[in-house]
């Protein structure tokens, strides 16, 4: 490129502006544009803009055969500053140390390394302003990408900026959405020109124009494409430049130069190139030649510069290293591989990335450095680093046996990436095919019975495979990560499968094999899947835990923890280090995250009344569960989709739903799905006041007077029971089931559970014992944040004091649950509320003039005005009876009638209350 930039002023206003607002605020910006634009020039420009401020500049370089290599971006742009990261608070020291120490058994998730360095970079700022740049984003590695995607999102207020480069349409990890870009174009007529000029003076006219043509308007072509027309050995003014796309015909032009080369001097190009960090250290440790000397007549041709105080070598452009890579042959690239695996000892994970690039042939030492590669990364939190050294690994296996088994790990670690259950499904065929034997291993057994939950949901075949593999593990078989792998996924297939006997295969192995690690695992056994069994000890664990969950960084341990508390109301105190975890997730391609958070955060939304905010997060997890085949997982969104829509009043769409999980979970045994599916139906049905229907169903899951064993729904229903068995009059099975509940300590669990309980205690008491019950129930700390249950006892207790004729203070409670429902859009519930403050003698009837239905709620209500019953309506208009049923109760509310009795004198009035003259008021 011209020592001038030529043709760039509104290029170089953009970036004189973002170097201006960044030293006072933080600013990101990507330069996008095509190879030879001069995005780097320009990137060069804004480093020595900056430095002439006083500022300093952390840059790196991405290349494209080093985007397997984990932070290998990172470590370019922190080397310069390494000695400062010490000077951090001493968890973030270590977490950026341990960029530079494969060895370090440190967790580095995505987020907390952004946190770090952000904070590093702010400490230096306080010095001089900061300035990370970055050329050639689309070829980062996947860890690196994430960190600074991340980074760049988060620099406002900080002294310092984010200056990136990348090619439109490349594919890569770093996820520039949202960043602000500046989009370079080709240079103009004259700007091509007076660039063409300065550097071919001596170009006759005629290959002046061809150039031009050729060219395009590209800087970089227009310095090079005239090296071939001066070239005799390519043809010289014969050659035509317009046969080939542009980049083809660079690649051509650098790689004429190349092969014009000593080979002495091709062969240290070819080091330099596959040496991605271009350290002139390790460059010299492996070449067998003087390396300076030999690279001299590339220096000379501007091929490459040696640049950091003679440290470091760097190539003129990328298409440059391109073109020598692929001027090379196989068995040259393999010999260089092995010279840097030689001399890159103290990096073990670089090391064996180049004895990988090394082997023609199957090679057990390189696979077993590989797979020992693949579990540090793993250790690491690199799941995606873990599963391509792991399936290089396996490929580079010369036994059948050994290659089996490291596939079957890159399975299971990889189970839970995006598509990683077809890719898992796929692996453990061909897995299967190599060595049948393998098939009872531990890793096959948690890939195996993964995919099987997530594909087919057979909970009892998963629960064989993985019990038989466990029977054969110890303490010191297998890696703890491999073991507390297969841990949780026997808990997932327990507490799914929802029978005790499935149990006793994990608790004999808990009591034989205990890790500090596992410890969550077992919590979750407790709290998770079976809350009655949870001692206070356990519970006093679990509220430590989450009291400490800022200091965990782990998205998954904090989906766990999430877990075990969702049943016993403890995930407010989760929600913040939830959005952390699914930010990671996203940041990871974890599916596993990102769908459980999500369905966390919409639990805790729908419990604290926020029903939107609920809808929002299943959205978004249906949509991924749906998109990767995630079928267990998307049992979660899909109940609690049908769960809202059953408490707002739609009941066709809870039928709907909950018909489908049903008849999917039954056949496969997936107990505790069917059981969330009855507590919606009984919502529905006490929504609906039908209370026969509701006992049948809230009984289905906790027959009366039990709380069953590992049913955690179970603690939920209690009120449910009893208010169903009371307007039942089973005031004997009310009885009990109080009983049952006080005995299994379920008001003890949490305030929730402890307002219901006591609730239901106020249902089966005398008359003057209940009003205190229901005041004490309402007078639960912190009862506001549960809008909906606080609202069904205001509603009860409004009912129990009209029944004893105290009809004032029953107003007072009727109004503050009709104001609640009517809130959170229960319509229903609102509805129930109104028909009580009637009842005191309130007037709450619909005003004159103001009732609305839909055509097909108005075609339904007159066809039940002439004593049609549903099952005649849904014959004539093509609908099940249950659909006009769920029609007709979402009609009387709007007419303020409780019956199809009053149907006929409600049209009627409705129908004279219309203006003369004015629109229907039929919708």
């Amino acid at each position: 490129m011209t020592t001038d930039i030529v043709g760039r002023n509104e290029a170089l206003a953009v970036i004189a502006r973002f170097c201006e607002r960044s030293r006072e605020s933080g600013q990101s910006l990507v330069i996008v544009g095509e190879a030879g634009l001069g995005k780097t020039t320009l990137l060069r420009h804004a480093a020595r803009l900056w430095t002439g401020e006083g500022g300093r500049v952390l840059s790196a370089t991405a290349v494209e055969f080093e985007a397997d290599i984990s932070f290998a971006g990172l470590q370019q742009l922190l080397g310069p500053v390494v000695d400062s990261i010490s000077t951090l608070e001493g968890k973030q020291a270590a977490i950026l140390e341990a960029l530079f120490d494969p060895r370090a058994s440190v967790e580095l998730d995505r987020l907390t390394v952004a946190e770090a360095m952000r904070n590093l970079l702010r400490a230096e700022a306080r010095r001089s302003p900061i300035l990370v740049l970055v050329d050639d984003l689309q070829w980062l590695d996947r860890s690196s990408a994430a960190v600074l995607t991340l980074l760049a999102r988060r620099l406002t207020g900080a002294r310092g900026g984010f200056l990136g480069s990348m090619r439109p349409a490349a594919e890569g990890f770093f996820e520039r959405a949202r960043l602000d870009e500046y989009v370079l174009a080709p240079l103009g007529g004259r700007a091509a020109a007076a660039v063409l000029s300065a550097r071919c003076p001596e170009l006759t006219p005629a290959n002046r124009r061809r150039v031009l043509a050729a060219a395009a308007g590209n800087p970089l072509a227009l310095v090079e494409l005239p090296l071939i027309l001066s070239d005799p050995s390519q043809g010289g003014a014969t050659l035509d430049l317009s046969v080939v796309p542009l980049n083809r015909r660079l690649q051509a032009a650098f790689s004429s130069r190349i092969e014009n080369l000593p080979d002495t001097t091709r062969r240290s190009l070819l080091l330099a190139a596959l040496e991605t960090t271009g350290s002139l250290r390790v460059l010299e440790v492996a070449s067998h030649e003087r390396l300076l000397e030999t690279l001299a007549p590339a220096e000379r041709g501007r091929l490459v510069h040696i640049v950091d105080r003679g440290t470091r070598v760097v190539f003129s452009h990328p298409l440059t290293r391109s073109a020598v890579v692929n001027a090379s042959t196989a068995a040259e690239r393999r010999r260089v591989h092995r010279r840097l695996a030689e001399a890159v000892c103290d990096d073990p994970d670089r090391r064996v990335w180049h004895i990988a690039q090394s082997s023609s042939e199957p090679d057990e030492q390189a696979a077993s450095s590989l797979e020992e590669s693949g579990y540090r990364l793993v250790g690491r939190g690199d799941t995606v680093g873990a599963v391509t050294a792991l399936t290089t690994a396996s490929m580079l296996s010369p036994a059948d046996a050994q290659r089996a088994r490291r596939l079957a790990a890159a399975a299971y670690v990889g189970a839970h990436l995006g598509d990683g259950i077809a890719l898992a499904g796929d692996a453990l065929r061909e897995v299967r095919q190599l060595d049948p034997a393998h098939a009872g291993s531990l890793d096959m057994a948690v890939a195996t019975s993964f995919v099987i939950l997530n594909a087919d949901g057979d909970v009892d075949t998963a629960h064989r495979v993985l019990s038989g593999a466990l029977d054969a593990v110890s303490e010191r078989s297998h890696p703890s990560f491999q073991i507390r792998a297969a841990l949780l996924t026997l808990l997932y297939v327990c507490f799914f499968g929802g029978r005790s006997h499935l149990w006793k295969v994990f608790d004999a192995f808990v009591s034989r094999v205990r890790k500090p690690e596992f410890d969550i695992v077992v919590l979750m056994r407790h709290t998770h899947s079976d809350p009655v069994s949870a001692d206070d000890a356990e519970y006093r664990q679990l509220d430590r835990i989450i009291e400490h969950l800022d200091q965990v960084n782990d998205p998954g341990e904090i989906v766990l923890i999430g877990l075990a508390s969702s049943w016993v109301d403890r995930l407010q105190g989760c929600r913040a280090a939830l959005h952390r975890a699914l930010r990671l997730g996203r940041a990871a391609d974890d599916l596993n995250v990102q769908t459980q958070a999500l369905a966390l955060l919409a639990l805790d939304s729908y419990f604290m009344g926020q029903w939107r905010d609920s809808e929002r997060y299943l959205a978004e997890s249906l949509s991924l569960t749906r998109e990767h085949g995630l079928r267990l997982f998307r049992w979660a969104a899909d109940h609690w989709v049908a769960t809202l829509a059953a408490v707002r009043g739609d009941d066709e769409t809870a039928y709907r739903i909950t018909d489908e999980l049903i008849y999917w979970a039954v056949p496969r045994g997936v107990v505790v799905v069917s059981q969330l599916c009855h507590y919606t139906r009984t919502l529905i049905a006490l929504g609906r006041q039908d209370y026969e229907e509701a006992y049948q169903e809230a009984t289905s899951i906790s027959p009366a007077g039990t709380i069953p064993p590992y049913r955690p729904v179970a603690i939920w229903t209690v009120l449910d029971v009893v208010e169903a068995a009371v307007r039942t009059n089973r005031h004997a099975e009310a009885r009990a089931h109080v009983a049952a509940a006080r005995a299994a300590r379920v008001g003890a669990i949490s305030g929730r559970l402890s307002m219901l309980v006591t609730a239901a205690e106020a249902l089966v008491a005398d008359e003057d014992t209940a009003s205190s019950l229901f005041d004490r129930a309402l007078g639960t700390p912190e009862a506001d944040r549960w809008p909906f249950e606080r609202g069904r006892i205001e509603l009860l207790f409004g009912q129990h004091l009209r029944r004893s004729r105290s009809a004032l203070a029953a107003r007072e409670h009727l109004g503050r649950a009709c104001a609640a429902f009517e809130r959170l859009g229960a319509r229903r519930w609102a509805e129930k509320a109104r028909q009580e403050l009637r009842a005191t003698g309130q007037r709450t009837n619909p005003q004159p003039g103001r009732v609305t239905l839909t055509s097909r709620e108005s075609l339904i209500a007159q066809m039940a005005a002439t004593g049609m019953t549903n099952k005649e309506i849904g014959e004539q208009l093509f609908l099940s009876a249950r659909t006009v049923g769920a029609h007709l109760y979402r009609i009387f509310p709007k007419l303020g009638i409780t019956s199809r009795a009053g149907l006929r004198d409600a049209l009627a009035t409705m129908d004279s209350n219309r203006a003369p003259g004015g629109g229907d008021p039929v919708e």
